[in-house]
C-alpha cells in the first residue's frame, strides 16, 4: 500500500514498545467526532452536528457525503428538467440512501447510482468528451429544524462543484460552488444547509489515521440507527484478529475497508443496560509510514458521554532500507522548525522532500554545495517525510525526516 519512491525500499522492524492507554471523548448524545494519530494521539475534536454535506477533494473524486444525524434525503423519482414543478406527492415512498462507509467513496448521493451505468455516479453522469459530471436526478432533503429543501448538484466541472437548493415552493433559491484546490490535503470539505455555509472542519489526511464517529446507518430494510463506529483514513489498513488474547502481537492480512474496526468491538447487553466490550479481540492498523500499531477497546461509556476507552502500542516500524552512498547527517530529527543536513563528501546539488503520500513538498537545487545545508520545516504539517538528496556524483540517499512541532 507504500508509495516507493525512485531509490527507495521500506522494511518492517519488529520492535517493542510499551503499551499506552488512552481515549476519546465524543461527547453526550455523540455530538462530536474525534481525529486520532496513532504517533500523536487526538488530533481534533469537532462538532458532528455542524454540516449536511460533505464533497470529496481528491482529484477524480466525486463522492457527496450526507449527514444523516442531521438530515433525511429522498431521490425525486423525476427528471431534472422538473426543478420548478416538482411534486412531493408520495414522497414517503422514495428511495432514501445513507453513507454506506465501507470506502470513502459511498456518500449517500452516489449510492443511488444504476450500477449497471459505468458512467452514472449517483448524482450525475460523467461525460467522457467533456470530462465533466452534469446532474442527473433532484433531491429532497429534510433538515435538522424540520425545513425541507430540493437540491441538485448541477456538475463538477474543473475541481469545482457546482449546486443549487430552494425551499419546496421554489422560494430562497442558493446557488453555491465547492472549489476542491481551497482545501489542499483534506480528505472531504463540508456544507451546512441549514446555515448556507461551508464548514472547514476536517484536519488535514496527512495527520490522523483514524476517526471515532457516530453515524446513522440502514441496519435493516426501512430502519436507520446511530452506530458509534471507528474508521481508518485513506492509506491505512487494518488487520482484525479475534480469538486470541490481546497480548498477541500475532497478526494477519491487512484490509482496506474503512470499517474493518468499525463498531463490532462492543456490544449492548439488554440484561445489564450497559455496553460489553468483546473478549480477545485485537486490530493492528497500518499507518501511511508502514508502521504497525496494535490497538484493542477497554471501555465504552455510550451515550452519556461517547467516552471510548482503548490501548495502543506499537509493535513494528518502517525503516528507510537502503545504502545511503552520501556521507552526511540530518539534525535535529524530529525537527520542529528548522532541519539542518551535515555533508561530509561530495557537494550537495539537489534535495527533495516528499510526504508519505509521494507528493513533492519542498526542493532545492545548488551549485555544488558544501557545507551544512538547512531546510525550514515550521510551515510541514507534522508527519514523517522522505528526503531525497543528490551529489555531484549523481548518487541518491534517501533518509527519513519527522517532523514535529
Amino acid at each position: 500500500m507504500n508509495t516507493l519512491l525512485p531509490g527507495l525500499c521500506l522494511l518492517i522492524s519488529c520492535i517493542s514498545y510499551s503499551q499506552i492507554e488512552d481515549s476519546v471523548v465524543l461527547g453526550a448524545g455523540y455530538t462530536n467526532e474525534s481525529y486520532y494519530s496513532l504517533e500523536n494521539g487526538e488530533i481534533a475534536n469537532v462538532d458532528n452536528n455542524n454540516w449536511d454535506l460533505g464533497f470529496d477533494l481528491s482529484g477524480f473524486g466525486a463522492t457527496i457525503k450526507l449527514n444523516r444525524r442531521q438530515s433525511i434525503m429522498w431521490v425525486y423519482p423525476g427528471i431534472t428538467s422538473d426543478w420548478a414543478t416538482l411534486d412531493t406527492t408520495g414522497m414517503n415512498s422514495w428511495a432514501t440512501y445513507t453513507d454506506t462507509y465501507n470506502s470513502w467513496d459511498e456518500g449517500a448521493f452516489n449510492n443511488c447510482a444504476d450500477t449497471t451505468d459505468a458512467s452514472d455516479v449517483g448524482w450525475g453522469l460523467y461525460n467522457s468528451v467533456t470530462h465533466i459530471i452534469e446532474g442527473e436526478r433532484i433531491f429532497v432533503m429534510e433538515l435538522s429544524n424540520g425545513d425541507y429543501k430540493k437540491i441538485y448538484f448541477e456538475q463538477l466541472a474543473a475541481g469545482t462543484y457546482s449546486f443549487k437548493y430552494a425551499n419546496l415552493d421554489n422560494t430562497g433559491e442558493v446557488n453555491e460552488t465547492v472549489v476542491k484546490s481551497n482545501y489542499p490535503d483534506k480528505n472531504f470539505v463540508y456544507y451546512s444547509v441549514l446555515t448556507e455555509s461551508i464548514v472547514d472542519r476536517e484536519p488535514v489526511s496527512a495527520v490522523w489515521d483514524m476517526v471515532f464517529t457516530n453515524v446513522v446507518l440502514e441496519l435493516a430494510p426501512y430502519y436507520f440507527g446511530g452506530v458509534t463506529n471507528v474508521l481508518h483514513n485513506k492509506g491505512i489498513s487494518v488487520s482484525e484478529i479475534s480469538g486470541v488474547p490481546t497480548t498477541s502481537a500475532t497478526y494477519g492480512a491487512f484490509e482496506d475497508p474503512i470499517n474493518t474496526i468499525g463498531s463490532d468491538w462492543k456490544t449492548f447487553d439488554m440484561g445489564l443496560m450497559q455496553y460489553q466490550i468483546e473478549d480477545s479481540l485485537t486490530y493492528f492498523v497500518q499507518t501511511a509510514s508502514g508502521d504497525v500499531w496494535k490497538l484493542f477497546f477497554t471501555g465504552f461509556n455510550g451515550s452519556t458521554d461517547g467516552k471510548i476507552y482503548f490501548t495502543k502500542e506499537k509493535v513494528a516500524f518502517a525503516n528507510v532500507a537502503q545504502e545511503n552512498p552520501i556521507d552526511m547527517k540530518l539534525y535535529p530529527n524530529p525537527a520542529s522548525h528548522l532541519c539542518t543536513i551535515q555533508t561530509k563528501g561530495d557537494p550537495i546539488t539537489s534535495i527533495k522532500l516528499f510526504n508519505m503520500n509521494g507528493q513533492l513538498v519542498y526542493s532545492q537545487t545548488y551549485n555544488a554545495e558544501m557545507g551544512n545545508i538547512e531546510i525550514p520545516t515550521s510551515s510541514f504539517q507534522e508527519g514523517i517525510y522522505l528526503l531525497n538528496v543528490v551529489n555531484t556524483q549523481n548518487e541518491l540517499s534517501t533518509y527519513k525526516l519527522i517532523v514535529k512541532h
